[in-house]
């Protein structure tokens, strides 16, 4: 029997059945006011596709969740259109398809590790951690005293392209956030 909770009981990373498929919540939050219900939108994985999609719960509905397996996999290489990853306990390898790991991808660095959802003993998605550091391998010359609101585009290890402040260089390490793939400030600071 599958265990049921309501909208109120939500938190980042429960995994809800959603017309017989397993959705990972990413993200949440309420609206309404004393006077209308409470509606909570939620943008949510599917774990079979990896595609994001937004669904709101009133406060009465019941949704079935299901339990995850957690392991630590360190990744491989790519092999086609499948990330390989290897799990640190049991050296296992274990496939994930482009496609699921979708623009998370310009955040799969080599020998790192992720934790994994497995369900019914398969693959199912990776977690990001929130930041990431990434190197700057291409961008205009460092300026020093700009604009504090002056940016400019670099594009990073991963491939990933992003606007980097004026005084960031070629070389440099920098955190980015890996749910908005913005700047968050250069390695080592807090």
């Amino acid at each position: 029997m599958m265990q049921t909770v309501m909208p109120s009981e939500f938190k980042r990373g429960m995994v809800l059945m959603l017309g017989g498929v397993a959705h990972l919540i990413e993200d949440f939050h309420t609206t309404g006011t004393a006077q209308t219900r409470h509606k909570l939108h939620t943008r949510l994985r599917q774990l079979k596709t990896g595609r994001l999609s937004e669904h709101v719960f009133s406060e009465n509905d019941r949704v079935g969740t299901v339990e995850l397996e957690h392991h630590t996999l360190q990744f491989s290489y790519q092999k086609g259109d499948e990330y390989v990853f290897q799990d640190v306990r049991t050296f296992e390898e274990v496939l994930l398809p482009v496609e699921q790991i979708g623009d998370r991808r310009w955040f799969i660095q080599d020998t790192e590790e992720y934790k994994a959802l497995f369900l019914e003993g398969k693959l199912v998605d990776i977690i990001l951690p929130l930041q990431i550091t990434l190197t700057v391998v291409e961008t205009g010359p460092s300026q020093k005293g700009g604009a504090d609101g002056a940016w400019k585009p670099a594009r990073l290890n991963g491939g990933l392209e992003i606007m980097v402040p004026l005084f960031i260089a070629t070389g440099e390490a920098i955190r980015v956030d890996t749910q908005t793939h913005k700047y968050v400030g250069k390695a080592g600071e807090k």
